[in-house]
């Protein structure tokens, strides 16, 4: 215990005035001997005992009335063993849920709107000089400011300026990163508040969660305390959008394309009849009935097609009445190619009809315009031989090049098809009987621009060996996870009669070594992270297709020919799909993706073109706008030979809309976990539980925080209960007073 007035506390040596009159009072009276003193002798031997003892109790009593008023008047504050703070600033930290489950309403009231007057509240009566880190939870852990602030009436205004609706928090990132700025913080006591709604979403595993906070708490040089403050209540009946499912294959215009939209109930109750509405660019475009029952999830398909090329949105949105509406949306980015060009370098030309080696695979490509039908081709061809002037035919930039069984290149076309490929073109090279392997292996493959040697010649050489099967397996490679699904096919069924060996680099990082000038000493050594992937195998284990990412762009290899020639492939009614998807996912999959995770980044790609730079530099402004509706300007930067534009704050989800050079829009859509559409939230036993796992303490509000902020920091103050017990013993001693004063007889 202390005393916050400690000066009056010698007010307490007023309880000697009793003492002292009552000794003085003793010392001044005499003895007078009387005659008939001897017949109360024995009245005063029977009640002298009891006398003194009653006049001890009113003196203690009397003596003890000056003291309590000297304590009441000194506020006496009991402090347990520790020191108190007082005024003195604190370090303080604040995590604040700002994921979208927060914008949920109970009462008419977000959840989002109680958690900031919270911590509006207790950010106000933090003391003077004390340093303050706001730390929004949502998407990703992200400071409110670059450092703390020292101004809690700016960061209160910051805060009410901010909303939720950002992707699921991760709480364990979260606390690592509020426990990381309380180390770099000054004052020697430090505050931890989280402040959320506290779903088991964001807690999943919470048990190691606990555990590793507190370990790292107790490994701290200066421990904080922790606080978790829990606001919003537990809300049912809730519907969302869980996700979309639609093909990843190039589309060209008119093309159909299937979206499947997966929805769930959360509530106890079902939602009856709910519509659900397709929009394509922010257009309705068709509308579906679902029954929702309680606790169930279920699906509705919508056919659709576009009508232009380049980026759309779609979007489907589930119209009810629920309590948290940012779920009833789920969007996703579908960019629409006009054409993809495809030069096919066809290394033995014939007259004859398929005959030449790029024939069956010009036909699969191609199919409509050969078939003389309505429907464009989304794939437009163009055939040349070897000996033309592939420098010209490189320059022009096609989406893809097949060498089909090419005997080899020159000097100056390798290294036109080597700029053509670092710069985001992409290669198929088809095997056949006219290839120079020894060639390709010392040129190609010595160059990094080749992803297997090329071994031994295998299969029905010289009717000694025997053909192979393609292995029928769950395909990972986006080119043929067509095929995953049996209606589209069974590659297994193709004989392959004559392949080479395919012999992939067990070391995935080649190290590309360039000489220049002849001088090996001054030889500059190239090292590129180049990624080998099997994509195919035959039932023997060799590889028949193999893949490279070289610089931006990608070589495929295939062990047998395109033709009809070393397999019966081009016979199989799944040639078409198969050379389809393989040649638009070469086409298209080095182009990065528009559908994205909240937090990662969303990248757009454009080709160096100097003349379009604002500064003349070759670098470009490019626009963004973010789902709030906000504007930002991006600045590009060279990567390789084109220009990247990269932005990172995709902490919202929703659509991000990238204005490009040419003025035309590249569309982004962030998309988050829906686990906290499931708007349950740790009762209070759970809570207590957590915290306790913490070592932390939850606070019931923020009045109870700062209830227990100020006993923390001034102690509990007892003067009221000292005053009550001092007009209890003034009472008692008019009371004793008047009892040992009375006749007894």
């Amino acid at each position: 215990m202390t005393l916050l007035n400690g000066a009056l506390a010698f007010g307490a040596l007023a309880a000697l005035i009793p003492i002292i009159l009552h000794i003085l009072n003793r010392s001044k009276f005499r003895q007078v001997e009387w005659g008939a003193m001897h017949l109360l002798e024995s009245v005063v031997k029977v009640n002298h005992k009891r006398f003194r003892f009653e006049q001890w109790i009113l003196l203690a009593v009397r003596c003890a009335i000056p003291i309590l008023l000297a304590l009441c008047l000194a506020r006496p504050v009991l402090t347990g063993s520790r020191m108190l703070a007082g005024d003195a600033p604190v370090s303080m930290v604040v995590l604040l849920d700002t994921s979208y489950s927060m914008e949920a309403t109970s009462a008419g009231v977000e959840n989002f709107e109680k958690a900031v007057d919270a911590a509006c509240a207790i950010i106000e009566a933090t003391p003077r000089g004390s340093e303050i880190t706001v730390i929004q939870t949502g998407g990703a852990p992200t400071p409110l400011f670059d450092q703390p602030l020292f101004d809690s009436e700016a960061v209160v205004r910051r805060i009410r300026s901010i909303h939720a609706g950002y992707g699921a928090s991760d709480m364990q990132q979260s606390l690592d990163a509020g426990l990381a700025t309380l180390a770099g913080m000054s004052h020697a006591r430090r505050e931890l508040i989280v402040i959320s709604d506290f779903q088991p979403a964001d807690w999943s595993g919470s048990a190691n969660v606990a555990d590793s906070i507190r370990q790292q708490v107790e490994s701290m040089t200066i421990k904080p305390a922790l606080s978790l403050l829990q606001v919003g209540e537990a809300v049912v009946g809730n519907v969302s959008i869980e996700s979309l499912e639609f093909s990843n294959r190039p589309l060209g215009v008119g093309q159909q394309l299937s979206v499947r939209a997966n929805l769930r109930n959360h509530g106890e109750t079902a939602a009856g009849n709910a519509r659900v509405i397709l929009k394509i660019d922010g257009k309705e475009q068709s509308v579906s009935q679902v029954s929702l029952a309680a606790n169930t999830a279920t699906q509705t398909l919508f056919p659709c097609s576009f009508d232009e090329p380049g980026s759309h949105v779609i979007e489907v949105e589930v119209a009810v009445d629920d309590p948290l509406k940012t779920d009833n949306r789920f969007a996703a980015a579908v960019t629409i190619w006009d054409q993809i060009d495809v030069l096919l370098i066809d290394g033995d030309p014939v007259s004859q009809p398929l005959k030449s080696e790029t024939d069956f695979l010009s036909v699969a490509l191609t199919p409509y315009s050969f078939g003389r039908m309505k429907l464009t081709d989304l794939v437009k061809t163009k055939t040349v031989s070897h000996k033309a002037n592939l420098k010209a035919e490189f320059e022009a930039q096609p989406k893809v090049v097949v060498l089909a069984n090419l005997p080899q290149l020159t000097d100056a076309q390798t290294n036109e098809m080597q700029r053509y490929i670092e710069s985001g073109g992409a290669v198929l090279i088809c095997a056949g009987n006219r290839i120079d392997t020894a060639w390709y292996n010392k040129h190609l493959f010595s160059r990094g621009l080749l992803p297997a040697e090329f071994g031994l010649p295998r299969g029905k050489i010289d009717d000694k060996g025997q053909s192979a099967r393609i292995v029928a397996q769950r395909f990972e490679h986006p080119a043929l996870q067509f095929f995953n699904d049996a209606s589209n096919g069974d590659l297994s069924t193709a004989e392959i009669r004559q392949w080479y060996e395919l012999k992939v680099p067990a070391d995935r990082s080649m190290i590309l070594t360039a000489l220049q000038n002849g001088d090996e000493d001054a030889a500059a050594a190239k090292e590129t992270e180049s990624k080998t992937v099997v994509m195919a195998r035959l039932d023997n284990g060799d590889p028949l297709l193999v893949e490279k990412t070289i610089g931006d762009g990608v070589v495929v290899q295939m062990a047998t020919a395109g033709d009809a020639d070393w397999s019966d492939l081009p016979m199989r009614p799944y040639y078409v799909p198969l050379m389809q998807q393989l040649v638009t996912t070469m086409a298209t999959q080095l182009t990065p993706p528009k559908n994205i995770r909240t937090g990662e980044p969303a990248v757009a790609m454009f080709p160096a073109d100097p003349e379009s730079a604002a500064d003349g530099a070759g670098d470009y402004s490019v626009s963004i706008v973010v789902p709030d509706g906000s504007r930002l300007n991006l600045r590009s930067t060279k990567q390789g030979n084109r220009q990247m534009v990269r932005f990172d704050g995709t902490r919202r989800p929703g659509v991000y809309t990238m204005t490009s050079p040419d003025a035309s829009s590249v569309h982004f859509v962030a998309s988050t976990s829906r686990d906290e559409s499931n708007l349950e939230v740790l009762d209070r036993t759970a809570l207590n539980t957590l915290a306790e796992q913490m070592s932390a303490q939850t606070i019931a509000s923020p009045a109870a925080y700062l209830e227990q902020d100020r006993l923390r920091r001034n102690g509990r103050e007892i003067w009221e209960y000292v005053l009550v017990a001092l007009l209890a013993f003034l009472f008692l001693e008019l009371v004793l007073q008047q009892t040992f004063s009375r006749v007894r007889t």
